[in-house]
């Protein structure tokens, strides 16, 4: 074979071991990519045709491609969707054998994959090591195909420019990405599913395109090349921006300055940009911040008239209309003011004269606004001033700004006058008094006035008036006096006093004693300036007025009942009962008893004497009584208070005091005192002689020790007891008790009881044999004690307190009780009380012995007599701690320290000796002073070489938390590990007995990680609410299949953590809310893989179609029941008047389906009807005649009678009946059933349809009372329920609910045969709908409007009512969010019927008792509606469409029958049937009684 060169070659792109296939990818034309074989026989050779069939080559004597020559020649190949150029490369070694074939691709035609197939011979395996030997010697032919697959070039977006336009498209967008080149046809990019207008294919990387009209939203940009479209994504996604729309703006007007900040309300603001963004006229705007997509702040530039404000964002530039309009507004002047002065106090009526005067905003006096002002032209404002002084500047500011300060605007306050004082200030009430008023600023004074009455008056000065008081009612009031600044203001300055004669009203106290000096409250009216106040014929001792209500006077003596009387200027009181005084006499004290009793008080004490009546107090001395009681007038009993000696008991009552005397004595005796007591102690058992030191001892009756009484006692004297004390214990008082009282309680008396000691506890409770222990004894009663002994041996010791003593421990062994010895005997011993003498300590081993010289190892120490051990030392270091475990046993932590030290330790017995067995070795931490290598994949497995010191008996070594995988000490320097996995920089440590190797930058290991790329797919995109999406995350990496966790977020937030499995992770969820989601997922690494996160995906979540079916529910329903709430409450309210002006009329009406019942209210008495009473010829409905003559009352039958017209139309047949005369009131209940059926089309009515797409049925409970007013007047209140059901099957749904109302209405007579009526009612429902899987609740409210003319005729006994009657209806439905989570906005709409037609009536008599009324009604009818076709949802959801179910022209018509019979009964039954267009009907039936009564 003769061997040659390939030109030139790519690398091994590809590798296939196959014998039959390969696969390689190509990622633009012109490219070349290696593919590598290396499979033994293939590696021979592989040769092609340029159609892919066999070519039949021998092996042996030709090379690749083709086959055809001793050279290597490339092969062009041709596809359905490609051509290429086949390459062999020359391996360089032997030519039996080529490992490469460089593969270019020339041009395209098609996309996605493509195959080439190739031959090689099978006969012939490559034998590296006898080359000549790889066909055997002989010729081998190509048989066999191997097939290469290749993924031709796919295009892609990497990014647009611009990312947005207007909804009409027309401009320029640069699409960036790869492989465009070939890119045509209508369809070969497109925006969303729509071509674009054109395209020009710029290079391979770039095409610029004319974007077509689209929607407001997002669309992705694709690119089809060669029947490949791009995938889409976010970098290619296009924005449809709508025109933004200016709505208003606030404020519209503005200096021409500019500067005005001016809010912009519209739409579509969000992408506003650029210094032209928001323009004033052709001006652009100073500034601007777009505040949302509906409002913009923006600064006016300057300028003059009326201009546009526009906003321009990529959408295009906002229309112009009325509501952007701003105006530029001079800034005002004022010219002049009239008048130009005015009061301080304000309120001068200013005008303003000036220019620009338009939309003035304010008026300003100086700093203040005005009280208030009108703008009368653009030259003139009135305006009223507010308070001020001096002279200030009236300006004027309107949106143009303020006016300009001139001579011309000034305004001068002139200050109002002041009184600052009367002379005199009061006078009598017929005036006449001359009165000198002094104040300020009198100068041209115009009145002065008394209150509300003017006074004559001379001008004195600026600061003094003379007035004559005009004649006023009693009281006071101000005088004020008015100029040009205005009137005086009122103070306490101003007032005078007019002064009506005196009257005495109550007097308090309204007695006192003979001898007088009783201050007296006397109360009463007009007692300013009393002159005079008698007690009867005598003056008062003296007066004080207090006010004019009030006087406090003293009485002067006198006997007897006088009256009290008061002179004032105004005269003297008349006498009455109630300025009556009695004098009442003095009262006597003649006995006492007892008349002694002790110091402290509380004696009883009866008091005789004589006038006790009334008493309001006893004293003993100058000391009240504790208490007393008034028995009867000569008898009173009292408490006495604490006193001392003899004392005269007095009685005071309103006569007076108890005169003193001997029968009054009452002597009060000392209580003793204690002051010393010898001895103060004794024993508990008592028997101690006590003597005790005091006063007032004299008839003691009783010696107490604490709560024990003494068991005998002998008074000495006045001022000694001598006592035995009894058993007690503790200390306690000792107190003499005599008639004088008990003694009180103090330190000088206090005995104290001696306990026996006892011992509660000693501390320490054990020490060395040797004794010399300081021992702490805790207890009681060891005051005065007299010995402690350990055992049996005494030792000294110091008594602290009644409960402790510190002793010295003496020489012993084994354990002892410590006990105390007093007076009050020896304290029991117990365990409480036990001392242990301790032998030494010793240690015999410590495990380990040895440990870092920083302290913390744990040591067990091992000896004898451990137990109380009080302290373990390192050398001289204490222990850290330590736990005694037994006698033999101590675990301790050992301190900081260095070399080798013995362990003691110490017990109360003493400390352990030292010796060999006892020593502990501190060892140095070891060091790390680098590694080798530094770094190694996250996995491990890498063998470090550790250099430091310290090495030898190494027990751990760690990769930061990680202990190495395995370890080898090679010396005192030197370790060999194994790395564990791992992640990030971590410290490498080595362990030993001294401790862990401290971090540092020399110990440092980093592990590698690998990349990795993260990719998101959706099982389903766009999806339904509720429908359940399935997020697919695939990691890969080339070090590998990434493990770990994976977080899907939604707009950043997490939705959800899965784990990976084989590299892909999962999650599905069914909560998304409706609209788009940007749905990422981030893997979080691992140890071995780098954290990635995926490109945004972006879900969009569709509303559920069963809530757009539960929102066409209501939009169709809902009207239906406002209907025929309308017609059935309407109807009642129509039939209720025709009742009210009928004298009790039918007993249900026809038409609107149901039962109605009347009830006439009648007072007792009332059966028969009062003369004289004109008749009604007008009374007629459909139920009744013309009223019969003769009647009385104000028609001609009574209300409850329905058909009392019929008696006088009817024959003779029927027997007359009596009915009862007419009532003002009527109550009424009318029922009525309503149903609907509307099929899908038109025709459809009895053609073949089984069933109706809507129909339901409805139920209207309506109760009314009517009042005639007057003959021509009704009036009623009207209230009902209603409940109704409704089917609509072509969206599987169904509403149902109830609701009540009330209303009031009135009907007016214009003439005896036409009538008005008008009704307005209000109602609440409540709905329940359901939509298949749809369901929500919601509530409405609705109001009514009915009106109309109807006429009343009769004909050959034919009653006709013709009619034209309409109602209208609005309702309002709440907000509300359905079962499937979808909000369903709120909703408007109204309805209603306008309706002309007339019923016919005609009686018929039947049997001798019953009056039969058919009747029969047609009707022309106009079903109207308007509805706001709100969204689903109140943030733009879907529009549904308003569907106008009750809309159109119906003929219905009416009819049914009456009975009456002759109790007065009635019955009726009627129906009603009507439609829209030709698929719609509407029926009624009704049923109706009545029983008078």
């Amino acid at each position: 074979m003769i061997s040659a060169m390939a030109a030139a070659h790519a690398t091994c792109n590809f590798t296939s071991g196959s014998t039959s296939a390969a696969t390689i990818t190509i990622n633009a034309t012109g490219n070349t990519v290696g593919l590598c074989v290396t499979d033994g026989k293939v590696r021979v050779g592989l040769y092609g045709t340029s159609n892919g069939s066999n070519p039949n080559v021998d092996a042996q004597n030709f090379l690749p491609v083709q086959g055809t020559t001793l050279s290597y020649t490339a092969l062009s190949y041709a596809s359905t969707k490609a051509t290429y150029t086949i390459t062999a490369v020359n391996p360089g070694t032997d030519s039996f054998h080529v490992d490469e074939y460089d593969i270019q691709l020339n041009s395209l035609s098609g996309g996605g994959t493509d195959t080439i197939t190739l031959w090689y011979a099978s006969g012939c395996t490559y034998n590296s090591g006898n080359p000549s030997a790889t066909c055997g010697g002989v010729s081998q032919f190509t048989n066999t195909s191997f097939t290469i697959t290749v993924n031709l070039p796919t295009p892609t977006v990497t990014s647009i420019s611009p990312t947005s336009g207007p909804l009409a498209g027309g401009n320029s967008v640069v699409i960036t990405g790869t492989n465009f080149t070939g890119t045509t046809g209508s369809g070969g990019v497109k925006f969303g599913a729509t071509n674009a207008t054109s395209y020009t294919v710029d290079s391979a990387t770039q095409i610029t395109a004319v974007a077509p009209a689209g929607a407001a939203g997002t669309v992705d940009i694709t690119v089809t090349n060669n029947g490949v479209t791009t995938a889409t994504s976010a970098a290619d996604q296009y924005t449809y921006v709508a025109a933004p729309t200016v709505t208003s703006i606030s404020p519209t007007t503005g200096p021409t300055g500019g500067g005005t900040t001016v809010i912009i309300t519209g739409t579509n603001f969000s992408t506003t940009s650029g210094a032209a963004g928001v323009k004033f006229g052709a001006t652009n705007a100073t500034g601007y911040t777009v505040n949302s997509n509906t409002q913009i702040t923006a600064t006016s530039p300057p300028g003059t008239g009326t201009v546009d404000v526009t906003v321009t964002t990529a959408g295009g530039t906002s229309a112009n209309s009325a509501a952007d309009q701003f105006t530029y507004v001079a800034a005002p002047t004022v010219t002049s003011i009239s008048p130009t002065t005015g009061p301080a106090g304000g309120g001068t009526t200013v005008t303003i004269t000036g220019t620009n005067f338009t939309g003035a905003t304010a008026v300003t006096f100086g700093a203040t606004a005005a009280t208030g002002f009108t703008v009368n032209s653009a030259t003139q404002i009135t305006a009223t001033s507010p308070a001020g002084s001096g002279t200030v500047d009236v300006r004027v500011t309107t949106a143009g700004g303020t006016s300009a300060t001139s001579a011309a605007d000034q305004f001068t306050y002139i200050a109002a006058p002041t009184v600052t004082s009367i002379s005199p200030t009061a006078g009598p009430t017929a005036g006449g008094t001359s009165v000198t008023i002094t104040g300020t600023n009198f100068t041209g004074v115009t009145a002065v006035t008394f209150g509300a009455t003017s006074a004559s008056f001379t001008f004195n000065s600026a600061t003094s008036i003379t007035a004559t008081s005009p004649a006023g009612a009693a009281g006071t009031v101000d005088v004020r006096v008015t100029t040009p600044g205005g009137t005086s203001a009122t103070s306490a300055a101003d007032q005078f006093t007019y002064a009506a004669p005196p009257t005495v009203t109550s007097i308090s106290p309204t007695s006192g004693p003979q001898t007088g000096g009783t201050t007296v409250v006397i109360t009463g009216t007009n007692l300013s300036g009393a002159s005079a106040v008698t007690f009867g014929a005598t003056a008062a001792t003296g007066f004080t007025v207090n006010s004019a209500t009030q006087i406090t006077a003293t009485s002067a003596a006198g006997t007897g009942t006088v009256d009290i009387t008061v002179t004032t200027a105004g005269g003297t009181s008349a006498p009455s009962a109630a300025d009556q005084f009695t004098y009442v006499p003095a009262p006597t004290v003649t006995l006492i008893s007892p008349t002694s009793g002790p110091g402290a008080g509380g004696t009883t004490v009866t008091v005789t004497g004589t006038n006790f009546t009334g008493a309001t107090a006893v004293t003993f001395g100058a000391t009240a009584a504790t208490g007393f009681t008034v028995n009867s007038s000569t008898s009173i009993t009292a408490t006495s208070p604490a006193g001392t000696g003899t004392v005269d008991l007095r009685v005071t009552n309103p006569g007076g005091t108890s005169a003193t005397s001997a029968a009054d004595q009452f002597t009060y005796v000392a209580s003793p005192t204690v002051t010393s007591i010898s001895p103060t102690l004794g024993p508990q058992a008592g028997g101690t002689s006590v003597i005790i030191t005091g006063t007032n001892f004299t008839g003691a009756t009783a010696v107490t020790f604490g709560a024990a009484a003494a068991t005998g006692f002998t008074v000495n004297s006045a001022t000694q007891i001598t006592v035995p004390s009894p058993p007690g214990a503790g200390v306690v008082d000792v107190r003499v008790t005599t008639t004088g009282g008990t003694s009180a309680t103090s330190a000088a008396d206090q005995f104290t009881y001696f306990g026996t000691p006892t011992v509660t506890s000693i501390s320490p409770t054990g020490g060395p044999l040797a004794g010399g222990t300081s021992v702490t004894i805790t207890g009681t009663n060891f005051t005065g004690a007299t010995a402690v002994k350990f055992g049996t041996t005494t030792t000294g010791f110091t008594v602290n307190s009644a409960t402790q003593i510190t002793a010295t421990a003496p020489a012993g062994t084994g354990t002892v009780d410590l006990t105390v010895t007093t007076p009050g005997g020896t304290s029991v011993t117990s365990a409480a009380d036990q001392f242990t003498y301790a032998a030494a300590p010793t240690v015999t081993s410590v495990s380990p012995n040895a440990g870092p010289t920083t302290g913390g190892t744990s040591v067990t120490i091992t000896g004898t007599a451990l137990s109380g051990a009080t302290a373990v030392k390192f050398g001289g270091t204490n222990a850290t701690s330590f736990t005694v475990n037994s006698a033999t046993s101590i675990t301790a932590t050992s301190p900081a320290g260095a070399g080798t030290v013995d362990v003691t330790v110490t017990t109360p017995g003493g400390t352990s000796a030292t010796s060999a067995s006892d020593q502990f070795n501190y060892s140095p931490a070891p060091s790390v002073t680098s590694i080798s290598p530094t770094s190694g994949p996250a996995v491990g497995a890498t063998s470090v070489a550790i250099t430091g010191t310290g090495f030898t008996g190494a027990t751990a070594v760690k990769f930061g938390t990680n202990t190495a995988t395995s370890f080898t000490v090679n010396s005192a320097t030197s370790i060999t590990a194994t790395s564990p996995p791992g992640s990030g920089t971590v410290d490498i440590t080595v362990t030993t007995v001294g401790g862990t190797s401290p971090t540092s930058a020399a110990d440092r290991f980093t592990y590698l990680s690998s990349t990795t790329t993260t990719e998101l797919t959706s099982s389903q995109n766009p999806s339904s609410y509720g429908q359940s999406v399935t997020f697919t995350a695939k990691v890969s990496s080339t070090g590998g299949t990434p493990t770990g966790t994976v977080t899907f977020n939604d707009g950043g937030a997490a939705i959800g953590t899965s784990a990976l499995s084989a590299g892909v992770a999962t999650l599905a969820t069914t909560t998304l809310a409706v609209g788009n989601h940007t749905i990422t997922a981030t893997y979080s690494g691992s140890p071995a893989f780098n954290a990635s996160t995926s490109p945004a995906l972006t879900q969009s979540v569709d509303i559920p179609a069963d809530s757009a079916r539960l929102r066409a529910l209501q939009l169709n329903v809902t009207k239906v029941v406002a209907q025929s709430s309308g017609q059935a409450i309407s109807g009642a309210i129509d039939t209720a008047i025709s009742e009210g002006f009928n004298n009790g009329g039918q007993y249900i009406t026809p038409g609107g389906g149901g039962v109605r019942v009347n009830f006439a209210a009648a007072p007792d008495g009332d059966d028969e009807p009062p003369a004289g009473r004109p008749t009604d010829p007008q009374s007629s409905n459909a139920y009744a005649g013309n009223g019969r003559s003769g009647g009385t009352g104000r028609g001609s039958s009574r209300i409850d009678d329905a058909f009392a017209a019929i008696d006088r139309a009817a024959p003779t047949k029927a027997p007359p009946a009596r009915f009862k005369q007419q009532k003002d009131w009527l109550f009424w209940i009318d029922v009525r059933g309503t149903g609907i059926d509307r099929w899908g089309s038109s025709g459809n009515i009895g053609q073949g349809a089984t069933q109706a797409t809507l129909y339901g049925q409805q139920i209207n409970l309506v109760s009314g009372l009517t009042y005639r007013a007057a003959s021509n007047l009704v009036v009623g209140v009207v209230g009902g329920y209603e409940n109704f059901s409704y089917t609509e099957t072509d969206i599987n749904g169904k509403l149902k609910g109830d609701g009540w109302t009330v209303g009031a209405y009135l009907g007016w007579k214009i003439i005896p045969t036409l009538r008005y009526d008008a009704a307005v009612t209000y109602s609440g429902i409540g709905y329940d709908g359901t939509a298949g899987t749809a369901q929500g609740n919601f509530n409405g409210n609705r109001w009514m409007f009915a009106t109309g003319f109807t006429g009343s005729y009769s004909w050959a006994n034919f009653n006709i009512e013709p009619s034209a009657k309409v109602y209208a209806l609005w309702e309002r439905e709440n907000a509300y969010v359905d079962s499937l989570g979808t909000p369903q906005a709120a909703r408007t709409f109204s309805s209603g019927r306008a309706s002309a037609g007339s019923r016919v009536s005609y009686p018929v008599p039947w049997l001798d008792s019953v009056l039969l009324l058919p009747y029969a009604g047609v009707y022309a009818d106009y079903y109207f509606t308007q509805d706001d076709a709100a969204a689903i949802i109140a943030a733009g959801g879907i529009p549904l469409a308003s569907t106008p179910l009750l809309q159109g022209w119906s003929a219905r018509v009416t009819g049914g029958l009456g009975a009456r019979l002759a109790s007065g009964a009635t019955v009726g039954f009627g129906a009603e049937l009507g439609g829209i267009g030709g698929n719609t009907q509407i029926w009624t039936f009704t049923g109706r009684a009545r029983i008078p009564f």
